[in-house]
């Protein structure tokens, strides 16, 4: 699904509203350095970037983009090289905020949040049998 225009002003500013943290716009400071991507081969313009700093904002956005028809994308707190973290023209659901990883070692279990990044997972469960299985893709 391919956007052809942004979405209205009106909605917009309801999702700016609505959000704990910050929605991003191409015509404020800050755009270029929050939509790069770590594989700068890759340019993409999102319309907008919410940088989401709990569940409420993630759901917020979805039901959003939804809404409004509009492609969304998820960036967590690492890389990835196909520059899936981003979208052209729609919204970028930016997670690096939403950080954490919690240990159960009797279920020997992890919830981690989805701005962690793999460092900081393996610092969690450093030392702990068996060590966590891993899924970097998609």
């Amino acid at each position: 699904m391919a956007i052809t225009e942004p979405p209205p002003r009106a909605a917009v500013d309801t999702l700016g509203q609505s959000l704990r943290g910050e929605l991003i716009e191409p015509d404020q400071p800050g755009y270029d350095c929050a939509r790069a991507l770590y594989n700068a081969m890759i340019d993409r313009r999102p319309s907008l970037i919410a940088r989401c700093v709990d569940t409420a904002d993630v759901i917020t956005c979805v039901r959003f983009a939804r809404a409004e028809g509009i492609e969304l994308a998820i960036s967590g707190g690492g890389h990835n090289g196909g520059g899936l973290g981003s979208v052209e023209g729609g919204l970028v659901v930016d997670l690096p905020q939403m950080r954490g990883v919690r240990v159960d070692p009797h279920a020997r279990t992890a919830t981690v949040a989805g701005g962690t990044t793999l460092g900081e997972l393996d610092h969690a469960t450093h030392g702990r049998q068996p060590e966590p299985t891993r899924r970097t893709g998609p």
